[in-house]
């Protein structure tokens, strides 16, 4: 009776051991999915779809972690079979690199061409102007009040 207790034990602690190490796989399967691309529906990274692709390829993830892969050949892994478009963030090497620098190029000349017509805006606005002075007596003629005549006498 002791030996079948004993080794209910062991195999109550076995599966416990299983489900524990699942468990604490789990979040880096999910850690590293979110860096991939799901190839169904190609909004979402591999955690967040449902769809049998990334499914399995979460699984893959899951088995190369439990196999003793990093997280790098893993990445590696799936960049060799479906290339660079998997990845969510583009590697900052070759043309992709253009990804990355043309956003902060966009920013600093759209800050050079708005600093540029500020400065020119506020250096007009304190020039002074000069006008004809015939000009002047005319505008001043012409935005005096009429009264119509019945008016007048009141």
């Amino acid at each position: 009776m002791t030996g079948r207790r004993r080794l209910l034990v062991l195999l109550v602690l076995w599966v416990a051991g299983l489900v524990s190490a699942q468990v604490e796989l789990q979040p880096q399967v999910f850690e590293i999915a979110e860096k991939l691309r799901c190839p169904v529906c190609t909004s979402e990274s591999v955690a967040q779809s449902s769809a049998d692709t990334s499914v399995r390829m979460r699984e893959i993830i899951a088995e190369k972690l439990q196999a003793g892969e990093s997280e790098t050949e893993i990445l590696a892994y799936f960049q060799a079979r479906y290339g660079d478009w998997i990845l969510l963030e583009p590697p900052r090497r070759g043309l992709y690199l253009v990804v990355w620098i043309f956003p902060i190029a966009a920013v600093v000349l759209l800050l050079g061409f708005l600093a540029f017509f500020l400065r020119r805006w506020t250096r007009r606005g304190q020039q002074s102007l000069e006008a004809n002075p015939s000009y002047i007596d005319r505008v001043r003629r012409d935005m005096k009040p009429t009264v119509p005549e019945g008016e007048r006498s009141r």
